[in-house]
Order: C-alpha cells, then structure tokens, then sequence
C-alpha cells in the first residue's frame, strides 16, 4: 500500500521533470528559414520587434551586432533563459538564412510554485473555519487520530 502512495508521489514529479527537460533540449535545437525578396535591415527589423515580448512593455529592442562571421546576431532574454538569433547570408547572395536557439535555459523556480502552496493555506483556512464552526474536522491523511484530536483543539 505504501509504495503505491510512494509511486503516486514520486511519478508525477518524475514525469514533470522530464517534460522540463525535454522543453529544455527542444528550445536548444538550433531552428532556421530561409528568407528571400527582403533587405538585411528588414530582416533584422522584423526579427527585433518581434523577439521581444508583445506582453510586457519593453525599454528599449535588442540591439544587434555584427559577429566574426558577417552574420548579424542579437540576444533577449527572459524568465525562460536566452535567446540568440543569427542573420546569415546565403550564397551568391539569394537571400538570407535565419536562425535561432536558447543559448541559457533556466531551470524552474520555487515561487512559480506557489499554487500548491495555496491550496494548502486554503485547506487549512478551511478546516480552522469548520473547528470554530463546532462541526468536526476531517483529519488530514497520514495523521494519526491523536494528532487530528491535537490538532482541533
């Protein structure tokens, strides 16, 4: 009986994780089009305003650069990590190669999950409003029936 609870527990956790790290290896696959009938500063204006996020008000646009190679590159970043982009140009000059990958993934963070820890506060609200009630409160799972007596009192 345990180890089922323990299964329970520890597969959904498991299974999140994996997904995470899945999503993680996906954002790092270097992805690119091909883009002809446009000049390098449309290229490159386009790709600025729209890598920035539409949401959030943002103070200033990625400033691009120009790299070793003759690619134009720039970066943004976000809660998710970093974003390169990469302005290349074909050749004979038939148009331009875009790409782009994370560079950073950043791993989740605690206070993104918060929700189950408002659903605990929630549930303890809502038993201390039952107690205070006079009904009787049901006891929390693996608790003992001492301890729920404890805990109503």
């Amino acid at each position: 009986m345990t180890s089922v609870a323990i299964l329970l527990i520890l597969l959904p956790t498991g299974l999140a994780l994996g997904y995470h790290r899945y999503l993680g290896a996906r954002a790092t696959r270097r992805v690119s089009i091909e883009v002809a009938c446009l000049s390098l500063d449309q290229i490159v204006d386009i790709g600025t305003k729209s890598s920035t996020s539409m949401v959030k008000r943002v103070v200033r646009r990625p400033q691009p650069y120009a790299a070793e190679d003759g690619a134009v590159e720039w970066r943004t970043q976000s809660k998710g990590g970093v974003m390169l982009y990469r302005v290349l140009p074909l050749p004979d000059y038939l148009g331009f190669r875009v790409e782009s990958w994370a560079t950073t993934v950043t791993i989740a963070r605690m206070h993104r999950m918060q929700g189950s820890q408002d659903l605990l506060r929630r549930r303890r609200r809502t038993l201390e409003a039952i107690a205070r009630a006079g009904l009787p409160v049901p006891p929390p799972a693996f608790v003992t029936a001492e301890t729920a007596e404890t805990v109503r009192a």
